[in-house]
């Protein structure tokens, strides 16, 4: 029996509270971005005012599910690092 894998894609949205913030997050997931594409996917994140989009094109759904997790994790920590930020401006 052969198994066929299929492409598989994503576009992710993550809200923010400001463009500020959102490109903040945006900045520190470039150096990620800018990587050579990998046989098994490729990431491109992009921001429209307070919203980044996380766009993932992979070569089955198990690397996609790996690059999801990995950049959403990520964008997590980056934006986590932005409360003492948002705590000190009041």
């Amino acid at each position: 029996m052969m198994v066929r894998s299929e492409r598989a894609s994503a576009v992710v949205r993550l809200e923010f509270g400001s463009a500020r913030e959102a490109e903040a997050v945006r900045r520190a997931l470039a150096p990620e971005e800018e990587l050579p594409a990998t046989s098994r996917c490729r990431a491109k994140i992009f921001r429209r005012e307070n919203d980044l989009f996380l766009q993932v094109d992979a070569k089955d759904t198990a690397a996609l599910r790996a690059a999801l997790n990995s950049f959403i994790r990520w964008a997590i920590v980056a934006r986590d690092m932005l409360e003492p930020r948002r705590k000190r401006d009041g």
